[in-house]
């Protein structure tokens, strides 16, 4: 599957669902993503303030970039996109 290109700028500070996971604890989780490493990310959760961090490869993701604009992911993608954007450094 290929990598939307929105999701080759940059994501921090945007709103983040989670939809689905293999952690139960996980499902539905709203926040903003405030870091993001090749395998995790750091959400600031819009309810209480607190900071998860949350492995990409168990989840499926709602990335909020507007009110118009919405990417349903899975995060074994988002691992990906790291890979990717080496390749358009090094262009």
């Amino acid at each position: 599957m290929r990598i939307p290109k929105r999701l080759l700028g940059n994501i921090l500070g945007k709103k983040i669902r989670i939809i689905k996971s293999r952690d139960p604890t996980l499902m539905g989780k709203l926040g903003v993503i405030t870091r993001e490493t090749k395998k995790m990310l750091e959400i600031t959760l819009n309810n209480d303030g607190r900071r998860i961090l949350v492995p990409k490869h168990i989840c499926v993701f709602e990335i909020i970039f507007d009110e118009k604009t919405k990417i349903i992911i899975d995060g074994k993608i988002l691992v990906n996109r790291f890979r990717k954007l080496k390749k358009l450094v090094k262009r």
